[in-house]
């Protein structure tokens, strides 16, 4: 994958997880010293949001500092590792020789000095007969020359031979670790010595007790041929690696020692070393090798491995499966995605409130998740060699093939870590899924207010099938129809669905679901009407697709219905209210630059604490305590203050497949926080018309020469807290006259309405459309007009 994605997802777990307080290697204390002295520089409206942004804008500027710092040359630090985990070295060998050569007994040479024992091991040198008590060794005197050799701080090495009261040389000890399925053997030409620079070296009695182990392989080259080898070692005891060259046996008889030499990177940070263009020293074959640390392997697949088609919203079941390779427990083991895809399916069956996370959320972004699963001694830790599965479902969106990003981390566990003022450390584990997704419906809605009852509206949910994943077989099956409101209920209008041999200009369904043809389009009608009296719970409604079938409640903890919707909308607002950040600053950063004036230290400082966020739909909080919801919770995708919103979704399901192998899949599509009655902002006029009058007339025109119609036109501001000052005109029309008020100016207050009684005059007989009126709202920037593409139909009859 991209590794700038990687890293993007790395700042916002970890910021997600200072601010949440959710991670035991976050000191509380610290933070809430920092954020006391430091503002929030995001000013969203919601406090959550805010102090993740601040937490990303701070891991950002240490990151580029250490880029500067990198650049320069002045932080060159070593990889940290863990002992009894293999390390991979890879080079290339060639064979100059006109001659075809084997090399055997490929081993790596490496030195590990520990600061604890004072000793390093090694096998870069040979032993010398300088470097022990000659007299041991001229009696032979095996046991005399060990214990000679522990009472001076005892150096290991394979140049002696040993008794075989001390070990069977013909069985050397291999050892084998988890994550590789090499076996590893002590070095040859191992040594101990002190890591004092006197440099005394002597040899490694116990060879079944080294600080390092290494693969041994052999290498058959042709004549003038190169070739990549790679070569394991892994460290056994904590402290400094480094991996200094490999050695190998020619022709079996002569060993060889081939030192590496790396160029380190360029130095930049004085004029006289970018003149010269000097190096620094490589790190790049050096380890700290610190405690032994778990080692997760995540790896997810679908329940079906049958399933090869993948399209636009299909929901799927996969099992996540986290393995412990390492030599430690593991545990806070969190998950994060870089699209709300991924739901941890709640195997509990506890029932939860409308305010509780879903798919175990932490955070405001609905794609840090904190994987719940049974450890074999203790929830929520994974001992070392145990693996466990966990039932997720993956929901898929957009279109052609597309990277889903899963990054895991977790912690070593520890009795230190439960500890209020532990740090443990962390690792992360990466699992990148490159999934074809083809197209299926496409979904769009629209809202008209209703001519009938004040406050109620027309839902008209549009549906297109425009699947493309194979030749024939193309149909979509439309399940039901899901509203999720708390202001208004919805209800299906009647005489849409019909049975055979009644029409065929209306929609013709089957008892179980509407299917739908290739690039068919089918519209539904629903009536929202406004829920009377005090603001309940969250009203979750199942529309069947049926004549005779009413709408019925869902409970809140239905995952399968709500659980995405609500991430996605939690994913949307975190999004953009950071891109909206960011975007500020960068527009901040250019004006500054082009005054072309240096910014002072303090200036760029107090620019940083600053900076105005985003905007975001979410209203201030009042001064009382109010148990605030979840970003991710079904309360805040249907707020009980503010707004009046529906959210509508689609179940659908498809048969796929080739070849006679075929099955159904199921998926569902969102429209979310459809608005009815806007706050203060309306995106089209903020004045809702309806008209009454008769539809039909007959009246003797040669009695009388003209036909006086009665026709009420009532006005609405769809806007709740805002007033609306506007223009009411009546356009002439040549074939029928106005009788009455025909132009005005008013104000209406948030949600009031008023009613204009007139008349319409008619001197011939025909069909005439009432709708005239041209609206003008009056703005302080500039009036703006609205003409209505409504027709209010009358049909005049001449006769008696």
């Amino acid at each position: 994958g991209d590794e700038s994605v990687w890293q993007d997802m790395i700042i916002c777990a970890e910021s997600e997880l200072r601010a949440s307080s959710i991670s035991s290697s976050v000191d509380a204390n610290g933070a809430s010293e920092e954020e006391s002295s430091n503002p929030n520089a995001a000013h969203s409206g919601n406090e959550m949001i805010d102090r993740i942004i601040s937490e990303i804008d701070k891991e950002e500027r240490e990151a580029e500092y250490r880029e500067r710092q990198k650049r320069k040359g002045n932080a060159r630090t070593v990889e940290v590792r863990a002992t009894s985990e293999p390390v991979t070295v890879s080079f290339t060998v060639t064979n100059p020789l006109g001659l075809d050569i084997e090399l055997t007994e490929m081993q790596l040479v490496a030195s590990l000095s520990c600061p604890n024992s004072g000793s390093l091991h090694s096998n870069e040198f040979t032993i010398s007969d300088e470097q022990y008590d000659p007299q041991l060794q001229k009696s032979g005197n095996s046991m005399a020359l060990i214990r000679n050799l522990k009472a001076r701080g005892s150096l290991h090495s394979n140049e002696f031979t040993i008794s075989d009261e001390q070990y069977d040389p013909s069985t050397p000890k291999v050892w084998k670790f988890h994550g590789s399925n090499k076996e590893f053997e002590s070095p040859d030409f191992m040594h101990q010595g002190s890591i004092d620079a006197d440099g005394s070296r002597v040899a490694l009695v116990d060879k079944y007790n080294p600080y390092f182990v290494v693969t041994k392989k052999t290498v058959k080259m042709t004549p003038s041929s190169s070739t990549v080898a790679s070569l394991e070692i892994c460290p056994l005891s904590k402290g400094d690696l480094e991996v200094i060259g490999v050695r190998f046996k020619l022709l079996g008889e002569v060993w060889i020692y081939h030192r590496f030499d790396l160029p380190g990177p360029l130095l930049q940070d004085t004029q006289l070393n970018r003149s010269k263009r000097v190096r620094g020293e490589s790190m790049l074959l050096k380890s700290k090798i610190e405690e032994e640390m778990p080692s997760l392997k995540v790896t997810i697949t679908p329940s079906n491995k049958n399933q090869s088609t993948v399209l636009q919203g299909q929901t799927s079941s996969w099992i996540l499966k986290l393995s412990n390779y390492g030599y430690a427990p593991a545990a806070n083991i969190m998950l994060k995605t870089n699209a709300p895809w991924l739901n941890i399916n709640d195997e509990t069956g506890e029932e939860k409130d409308e305010y509780s996370p879903t798919s175990h959320c932490v955070g405001p972004s609905g794609t840090l998740m904190k994987v719940p699963f049974e450890g074999t001694n203790k929830a929520g830790i994974l001992q070392p060699g145990e693996t466990v599965e966990v039932p997720v479902s993956i929901r898929t969106s957009g279109g052609g093939r597309q990277d889903f990003y899963i990054l895991c981390r977790y912690e070593l566990w520890n009795e230190d870590s439960q500890t209020k003022f532990a740090s443990p450390r962390h690792r992360w584990a990466r699992k990148l899924l490159s999934i074809p997704v083809y197209p299926s419906i496409t979904m769009s809605a629209s809202l008209m207010p209703s001519y009938v009852n004040n406050g109620e509206h027309i839902l008209s949910v549009e549906l297109m099938n425009y699947r493309s994943d194979r030749d024939s077989g193309l149909d979509i099956n439309f399940d039901n129809i899901c509203v999720i409101s708390r202001h208004f209920e919805v209800k299906q209008l009647q005489g849409q669905f019909i049975s055979d041999g009644v029409s065929n200009s209306l929609i013709h369904v089957e008892p179980s679901a509407l299917e739908v043809g290739w690039q068919e389009r089918v519209t539904l009608h629903y009536l929202v009407a406004p829920i009377a009296g005090a603001v309940g719970p969250c009203n979750i409604s199942l529309l069947p697709l049926s004549n005779d079938g009413n709408a019925s409640v869902v409970k809140n903890g239905d995952a399968k219905l709500t659980d995405f919707i609500c991430r996605e909308r939690a994913h949307d607002v975190f999004s953009s209210t950071l891109e909206n950040h960011r975007r500020e600053k960068e527009r901040l950063l250019a004006e500054q630059e082009k005054e072309g004036q240096p910014r002072h230290v303090a200036q760029i400082r107090r620019a940083k604490t600053t900076l105005p966020g985003g905007e975001s739909n979410l209203s201030s909080s009042s001064n009382e305590p109010v148990a605030q919801p979840h970003p991710t919770s079904i309360a805040h995708l249907c707020p009980s203050e503010g707004t009046s919103n529906i959210n509508v979704v689609c179940s659908w399901s498809a048969s796929v497949g080739e070849g006679g192998q075929y099955e159904t899949i199921v998926g569902q599509h969102h429209l979310r926080n459809l608005l009815l009655r806007p706050q203060n902002k309306s995106k089209g006029c903020p004045l809702a018309m309806t008209a009454k009058h008769v539809e039909k007339v007959c009246h003797d025109f040669d009695a009388s020469s003209h036909l006086d119609v009665d026709l009420e036109i009532t006005l609405r501001n769809r806007l709740v807290e805002t007033d609306v000052d506007f223009e009411f005109a009546l356009d002439h029309q040549p074939e029928f006259d106005f009788v009455g008020t025909t132009s005005f100016k008013w104000s209406l207050r948030g949600g009031e309405e008023i009613t204009v009684p007139m008349k319409a005059r008619f001197y011939a007989g025909g069909v005439y459309n009432l709708q005239s009126v041209r609206l003008t709202v009056l703005k302080s920037e500039a009036p703006l007009p609205y003409l209505f593409p409504l027709q209010w139909t009358i049909l005049v009859e001449e006769g008696s």
